[in-house]
């Protein structure tokens, strides 16, 4: 037992929460740019999906871990392109597309997969590059902080940056204004002169990239080769994360690194032998209270509305 106090308390669990904790991050940010702007993106799963193939993909093919990056990029506008399409131009159901893009991106990836490598499996015989990690000079030096903040992989503190810049596109600028009003009411949004379809194709688009680089991360830095289903319900889970925040972005960064340190606390507890078959249900559990909580506020607010 106090092996097991003292793993939790250490450098290096943090170090792990951080790790395993960007791709839901990446997730739920995906989630919360559409959700605000009234496109809920249900589509985060197959996006990451998407963007984990081709990024070990291009990278195989172009030698090069950055233009693979840039096709992980190309992708996400890609479905942004086709997710607006429908939801705006089309009106299509968001939720019944975002189903449809999620269903399509599993099954399609295993067939690309066994056309590019022969195998249903993963892309090992492919030579793909990986991101480099990244030792910040000065704070790797520093006792504790160095050990959990630096030595991650890139993605990693581009993930920390697009963080910081969506919580101010959100809260400080009038475009994040312009967002909020859209998902709210878009009539009243068009009234006062917000053109809505520009303001959320944009949204879509970030969207959609946030996601496409949480697949990329995935496939380029946590692991080197693309499998099949690795993503492993993490876009499910930041749609949660943003379903628990309702509109606000530091609640969904505190329930996903809620999330992140469930998973952590998995990726620990495996080193001890437990049963894995066990252990690996303390992330889902998580996501579950934390759903049960929602349904019970909301099931209040509305109580207390009558």
């Amino acid at each position: 037992m106090a092996d097991v106090l003292s793993l939790f308390f250490s450098a290096d669990f943090l170090f792990v929460i951080i790790r395993v904790g960007v791709p839901l991050l990446f997730a739920s940010m995906s989630a919360y740019v559409a959700s605000i702007a009234g496109i809920p993106n249900i589509a985060v799963e197959g996006i990451m999906i998407f963007g984990s193939l081709f990024g070990v993909y291009i990278s195989a093919i172009t030698q090069s871990a950055w233009l693979g990056l840039l096709g992980v990029i190309a992708v996400g506008l890609i479905m942004a392109i086709v997710l607006a399409f429908f939801t705006m131009k089309m009106k299509a159901s968001p939720i019944m597309i975002g189903i449809a893009l999620n269903l399509f991106a599993s099954d399609f990836s295993v067939w690309l997969l066994l056309i590019w490598t022969g195998s249903k499996g993963t892309t090992a015989s492919l030579p793909s590059k990986v991101l480099p990690t990244i030792n910040i000079p000065f704070i790797e030096d520093i006792p504790f902080i160095g050990r959990v903040m630096s030595g991650h992989y890139f993605l990693t503190y581009v993930c920390i940056a697009l963080a910081i810049l969506v919580y101010i596109l959100v809260y400080k600028t009038p475009f994040g204004l312009h967002m909020k009003a859209c998902g709210i009411d878009e009539k009243a949004a068009e009234s006062v002169g917000i053109k809505v379809n520009r303001v959320r194709l944009i949204s879509v688009i970030i969207s959609c990239i946030l996601a496409a680089l949480g697949g990329a991360y995935l496939s380029m830095g946590y692991l080197s080769i693309f499998s099949n289903n690795m993503t492993a319900s993490r876009g499910w889970t930041g749609i949660a994360a943003n379903a628990v925040g309702q509109g606000n972005f530091l609640i969904v960064l505190i329930t996903t690194a809620i999330f992140a340190t469930a998973q952590a606390v998995v990726n620990q507890l495996i080193l001890f032998e437990l049963p894995s078959e066990l252990i690996n249900t303390i992330p889902y559990i998580c996501v579950l209270f934390a759903m049960i909580f929602l349904s019970i506020k909301q099931y209040n607010k509305n109580k207390v509305r009558k």
